[in-house]
């Protein structure tokens, strides 16, 4: 059986923590605790500072080091309170909706390096925003299901990512329209994001990979290496060179593609031939005149001349040479 409490150690209830008063009058604090609740004496004053409704309200609408500053807590404190937060709301929940500023974080990427550079990752399509949804809020994600928002990255185009995973943007609105617009690069720059999770995205929703953006970076490719100076890098590059291939190999690789195809192979090049006539368009049918200059000047300039590329020229000098071996 317990020993009966002193006067003493009654007065010391309530000064201190049950568990620390129980060390001291050698007493556990279980016991300690029973004792003070039966002769309704309070507990001691916490230490940590509760939090209120209006904090709890900045910590979900800011973001984390700006609700750090302004209620005076540490960012650690602010991130385990949103988490604690976040878990209680449900799809159902009613949020006010915050402005655009309050949801965008300081812009902290570089601009351009070059125009070079803004010229590659500028956009065919746009302009595209950023959806409103405060932290806390759910959006559809086109690739993972519901999701809720749990914070926005710091990019060009702030995007909202996921409660679980600040990396993780949601596909979702004008983001979805870019993945099937513009080009790789344009959008991993103005998004946040590498080249390689852009494909990713691509391939779970079912983008194809030549874009409008896509294709107009390609032309623009085309371009550049048909320059005066992209040909007079690649002649010097070139010049005193020996041919390496021997004549037995050279006539080895005209019989090997010589040989008939299956029509398995002949399917799958319609089928790509028929994507590339979707985005670039038909060319125009060979003319008499057109294979007549074939031959007669150097296929760069032959490809210049009859404004086609030069693999389309080299190919059609194959075929003529295949049909007419003498």
């Amino acid at each position: 059986m317990s020993r009966p409490w002193t006067e003493a150690e009654i007065q010391l209830l309530g000064t201190q923590p049950d568990f620390d008063i129980g060390r001291l009058i050698g007493r556990p604090g279980k016991a300690v605790w029973a004792k003070r609740q039966s002769l309704g004496i309070g507990a001691p004053a916490t230490m940590l500072r509760r939090w209120t409704a209006e904090e709890d309200r900045v910590v979900l609408s800011k973001p984390v080091s700006e609700s750090a500053k302004l209620l005076n807590r540490t960012e650690t404190a602010i991130g385990l309170r949103r988490n604690k937060l976040l878990k209680r709301l449900t799809p159902g929940s009613l949020i006010q909706p915050p402005s655009p500023d309050s949801v965008q974080l300081p812009i902290q990427v570089p601009r351009y390096d070059s125009p070079e550079q803004e010229e590659k990752v500028q956009f065919v399509g746009g302009p595209y925003t950023t959806p409103t949804v405060p932290v806390g809020g759910w959006l559809q994600c086109e690739v993972r299901g519901l999701l809720q928002v749990g914070g926005y990255s710091n990019a060009l185009i702030p995007w909202p990512t996921a409660a679980r995973n600040r990396k993780q943007l949601i596909v979702c609105g004008d983001l979805l329209k870019a993945l099937k617009t513009e080009s790789r690069l344009a959008v991993a720059f103005h998004f946040g994001i590498s080249t390689q999770m852009v494909s990713g995205f691509r391939r779970a929703l079912g983008i194809e990979r030549l874009t409008a953006g896509s294709t107009r970076l390609f032309w623009r490719n085309v371009r550049l290496a048909g320059s005066d100076e992209a040909r007079a890098k690649m002649s010097r590059q070139r010049e005193g060179r020996e041919d390496l291939m021997t004549p037995e190999d050279r006539a080895r690789l005209r019989e090997i593609q010589s040989r008939p195809k299956s029509e398995a192979w002949k399917e799958r090049a319609a089928e790509r031939w028929q994507r590339r006539y979707l985005l670039s368009g038909k060319p125009d049918p060979w003319t008499d005149e057109d294979l007549k200059l074939i031959g007669t000047l150097p296929d760069r300039e032959v490809a210049k001349l009859l404004n086609r590329s030069l693999h389309a020229v080299k190919a059609k000098k194959f075929q003529l040479r295949k049909e007419n071996p003498g």
